[in-house]
């Protein structure tokens, strides 16, 4: 679940920074040279991924590294700080990361992919903790020279059908797709074992499917194995996401509610009520899919000329 925005020395992460990425575009024009230049070549061929352990060899630097392709990874290779220090590279110091509210400076440097015979220039960034468990790092199939990357998962159950959405490929938020509820975004991860919203998607939810806290308040974890307050949100009314019925969604509770209004739990007149401000961030509206859902995917087909992605699922029932 990690992401970036390529930029001479700057980076945000979707999960995250959003704030950040404003700063960003203070920088000279050579961001939007840079960010054009840190282009796979035009895609062709096909990759094709185990789903329970999508790894691919590459070159970075000429030093080999195993990547992890992740949908959720944005426009910059992220590497485990151990790998990143083994590249003769030039590392400066990169914008900061924020996961949902915990701050991670980065560093960031240019270099070299090969993949492959095809060689091309990338950005590579590292945010002094591990990205990935069993990998070097992680990419993003946008990054590759693939006209297709497949997920393919041979224990899944048999697929009852296929949907396909276009994909947008946003600097400050990463790959996502439109959900069919109006104003959500859809992202998509294959290490993160539970769907998780953000505030301003359980409360837009909440309100259009009558939600209601279900449980105690605990945690999830997020990008870089840091943790952040979440809570369930049951609902009157199902809504279904990329063809899986939800009766209740995990919510980030203090993540990226903008303006949005999460429920309120009724108040005993005699409770003592405590209540803590934080400063606003910007809404985002996503729901990354977690494994609990993406495990019923037989395949996952990303494709880059339209760019899209198809999944051939066991859907829930309509």
């Amino acid at each position: 679940m990690i992401a970036a925005l390529v930029c001479p020395a700057r980076r945000i992460n979707p999960l995250v920074g959003i704030a950040a990425f404003k700063r960003a575009f203070l920088l000279t024009p050579a961001v939007f040279m840079l960010a054009a230049a840190a282009r796979p070549p035009q895609p062709s061929g096909e990759l094709v991924l185990d789903a329970s352990n999508p790894v691919i060899m590459v070159q970075i630097a000429d030093i080999s590294v195993r990547l992890r392709v992740d949908l959720d990874q944005q426009n910059s290779v992220e590497l485990n700080p151990a790998v990143a220090a083994r590249l003769p590279v030039a590392w400066e110091d990169g914008m900061e990361m924020d996961v949902g509210r915990v701050r991670l400076p980065g560093k960031t440097a240019h270099a070299m992919l090969r993949v492959g015979s095809r060689e091309f220039p990338i950005q590579v960034s590292q945010h002094g903790r591990d990205c990935c468990q069993g990998s070097d790092g992680a990419i993003g199939p946008n990054l590759l020279p693939f006209a297709t990357v497949r997920w393919r998962r041979p224990d899944a159950l048999p697929p009852t059908g296929s949907r396909s959405y276009p994909i947008a490929d946003n600097a400050m938020t990463g790959l996502s797709a439109e959900a069919e509820t109006s104003k959500l975004r859809l992202r998509f991860a294959l290490t993160q074992q539970h769907t998780v919203g953000t505030a301003a998607a359980g409360a837009i939810l909440s309100r259009n499917r009558g939600g209601h806290w279900n449980g105690d308040a605990g945690r999830v974890t997020l990008a870089f194995g840091i943790s952040r307050p979440a809570r369930e949100i049951a609902f009157d009314t199902p809504v279904r996401l990329a063809g899986f019925r939800f009766d209740s969604l995990l919510v980030r509770t203090s993540d990226f509610a903008g303006g949005e209004q999460l429920p309120t739990d009724p108040v005993d007149p005699r409770d003592v009520v405590i209540t803590r401000h934080l400063q606003r961030q910007q809404a985002w509206p996503a729901i990354t899919l977690g494994l609990e859902h993406l495990s019923r995917c037989a395949e996952l087909t990303y494709t880059a000329l339209p760019r899209t992605l198809t999944l051939r699922c066991a859907f829930d029932p309509s």
